[in-house]
């Protein structure tokens, strides 16, 4: 069977934004970890490696279950099942029966401090102890009705979690009394934490705080229905599992124990909490402070979380419906191994024991350390090349360490990626991959017999963007008159023509303005200006600077408007030129960060009209009508207007009913009297002309 962990990775890259500058993929926390695969490798809580020992079976079981597992400091195990309830001891790979409980199954294993075992049972609720561990069992005390689910020592005694009802009970000479209610149907299990005894519960999914003199008062009120397993880590921290649902435990297909695959995955915002025990089952962790404060964690989709323990790596987390162990991390979910059994049922000495069911096997860790661990695809943005790599921590003198590489175009990786290259001794050097834009490394930490492990704190690998050219995806001619300014100028809407700058002979607006490429600013109107904007791409993220050049129909020659230009629109006065068709040339450059092989694009604008020449208007009497006639040479007329004795001027229709031509017609009524008629025209170009004739009677 090939196993799954799942870690977080993120990617952080180091150095200069610009193509031309030397990058780094930087991997040295949990959460740098996301996509990562590999195999027999645990991740540390300050994000380094270590390579671990297989997980292999050292008992099984023929009772269909296994709940309870105790492991003293010698590396004796205990454990507890059902149907029928047994105690097994488990030494050196040798199980012997310790006594069979009269109860439907063992929940429950504890080693107190003299040694003394002590097992709790369900149906009926039978507390047991065992001295040394070694037999017979004896029976401590007995309830007629309900289950007993979890023991703890606190406070130099024996607490007993029980249900239903809830309540906690304590060992006394006189046997097992009552200690405290649970507001719950079941006290489900028990974690001491300093001065204070933990409480989950079953029903309404509590997680309680108990000092062994007051009640219990609540620290966290789950939406999940059940709390199935406690841990405390340094500093009080606790830990809770909560699950709800109803899980269906089948045996998964045969696999192999030992051989885990790492996936490395980022806790995400949890979706909407199942609000009833209907319906599929699921679970997440949640992190309780001291002062009571509780954040979620970790949410599982389809693992059920039944156990937990603090270990030396962080949290560890036994789960159901696929056995597997998890590690949480800094935020990181990091699957460790899958075993061959329906469910994790229980975890000890910090995830180095681990008893399992459907089948009920007792898991060790123990035999050749030896892992690789794979990063995710390393994304350079563009296609790359390869710098030096470095692996940074402790390593054996021997060795037993090496990094190899593997480069392609696609995220994920296929049979279009390079092989893998030829391992090279850590701590690395140069990475020989093809240029590409994504690379994996994959560690192999293999030490030699009797030699520390290695220990990985970080993986750096140097590269550098191959420079790719500008990507011009925009040039837009803007209407005659239109420029854009980031301020409102001293004038409303119309701003004035003055003269040409001294800066060549064209006039330009805002020349030094820094806009984004989305944005011109606010529009206003000039007469006589034509503004050119554009919308330009650096795939490699390098500055641009533009230069822009024009072009008249008819003429083979261009000449230069602006050079190095930062903006991304220039209004040009185009008084300065001759009237007739024109168009831009602009070109792109990522010369700034590319002084020696810079790359450069080019666009042509459409053409455009440039006319500073006003309309021709001509105003003739014929009978009763005053016959208007308006011509332009180059652009369509775009208003007409009349009045008659400098009355308020009045807008003219043409004959055909469209203002849409160079040439156009219009009438006007003739009136009785001695008069004034002024008509006024106006092309695209804001070019204006106005005519007046006296009216005679």
């Amino acid at each position: 069977m090939r196993r799954s962990v799942a870690f977080l990775f993120a990617l952080v890259a180091f150095g200069s934004a610009y193509a031309s500058q030397t990058r780094w993929f930087v991997l040295d926390t949990p959460r740098a970890l996301a996509g990562a695969t590999g195999h027999g490798v645990v991740i540390f809580p300050d994000g380094s490696l270590r390579p671990l020992a297989p997980l292999t079976s050292v008992a099984t079981f023929d009772e269909p279950l296994g709940l309870a597992l105790a492991v003293a400091p010698d590396g004796t195990a205990f454990v507890g099942t059902g149907h029928p309830a047994r105690i097994y001891r488990v030494r050196e790979g040798k199980k012997e029966l310790v006594g069979e409980a009269k109860a439907d199954q063992i929940t429950a294993l504890l080693l107190a401090p003299d040694g003394t075992l002590w097992a709790s049972t369900a149906a009926p609720a039978l507390l047991l102890r065992s001295t040394g561990g070694k037999g017979p069992l004896e029976e401590a005390a007995r309830f007629q009705d309900g289950s007993l689910w979890d023991l703890a020592w606190f406070r130099g005694g024996l607490v007993v979690a029980a249900g239903n009802p809830g309540r906690l009970m304590r060992l006394t000479a006189k046997g097992l009394e009552l200690a405290a209610p649970i507001p719950d149907r079941h006290a489900r299990c028990l974690a001491p934490s300093g001065e204070v005894l933990l409480v989950g519960t079953s029903g309404k999914g509590l997680v309680m705080r108990w000092t062994g003199d007051s009640p219990p008062g609540v620290v966290y009120d789950s939406s999940f229905t059940e709390i199935a397993a406690l841990a405390v880590a340094p500093g009080g921290v606790t830990y809770a599992a909560a699950l709800t649902g109803e899980p269906s435990l089948s045996k998964p297909p045969a696999k192999e124990d030992g051989d885990a695959t790492v996936t490395v995955s980022v806790t995400e915002s949890p979706s909407t909490t199942p609000q009833t025990t209907k319906g599929p089952a699921t679970s997440e962790i949640v992190r309780i402070l001291p002062q009571g404060a509780a954040t979620m964690v970790h949410r599982f989709t389809k693992q059920i979380a039944d156990t937990l323990a603090w270990g030396n790596s962080g949290l560890i987390v036994g789960t159901g419906l696929e056995g597997e162990l998890w590690q949480l991390v800094d935020g990181a979910a990091a699957m460790l191994d899958t075993v061959d059994a329906a469910q994790v049922v229980r975890v000890a000495a910090g995830g180095d024991w681990v008893l399992t069911q459907t089948p009920t096997k007792l898991l060790h860790r123990s035999g050749k350390i030896h892992g690789t661990f794979a990063s995710p695809p390393l994304d350079a943005g563009q296609p790359a090349q390869w710098g030096d790599s470095t692996l940074v921590g402790e390593l054996a003198p021997s060795g037993g360490c090496t990094l190899r590489f593997r480069s392609g175009a696609t995220a994920t990786p296929d049979e279009t990626w390079s092989a893998w290259s030829a391992p090279i001794a850590c701590p690395g050097g140069q990475v020989t991959s093809p240029p590409a834009r994504y690379l994996q490394w994959q560690v192999e930490l293999e030490p030699a017999a009797g030699t520390p492990s290695p220990r990985v704190g970080r993986v750096e690998v140097a590269y550098r963007q191959i420079n790719l050219p500008p990507d011009i995806k925009d040039l837009t001619i803007h209407d005659p008159g239109e420029v854009f300014l980031k301020g409102p100028p001293p004038s409303d809407r119309i701003v004035e023509v003055q003269h040409p700058d001294l800066s060549g002979i064209f006039t330009t607006l805002d020349d030094d303005a820094k806009e984004a490429q989305d944005r011109l600013g606010k529009k206003y109107y000039r007469i006589g200006y034509q503004t050119v904007s554009w919308k330009a791409e650096d795939p490699n993220g390098d500055p641009l600077r533009f230069n822009v050049e024009i072009q008249k129909a008819g003429s083979p020659a261009w000449w230069k408007v602006r050079e190095n230009l930062e903006t991304t629109s220039l209004a040009l006065d185009t008084q300065a030129l001759a009237d007739g068709m024109y168009r831009f040339r602009l070109t792109a450059t990522d010369a700034p960060a590319n002084p020696v092989e810079p790359g450069t694009a080019q666009a042509l604008s459409s053409w455009f009209v440039v006319d500073n020449t006003p309309p021709t208007v001509t105003v003739v009497r014929k009978g009763n009508v005053w016959l208007v006639t308006v011509d332009d040479s180059l652009s369509p007329i775009a208003r007409v207007e009349w009045n008659r004795d400098a009355d308020t001027w009045h807008a003219l229709t043409p004959d055909d009913g469209l203002l849409d031509r160079k040439h156009e017609t219009f009438r006007i009524p003739a009136q009785a009297g001695t008069h004034v008629v002024a008509v006024r025209a106006v092309d695209e170009h804001h070019n204006r002309a106005i005519a007046a004739v006296e009216e005679q009677p």
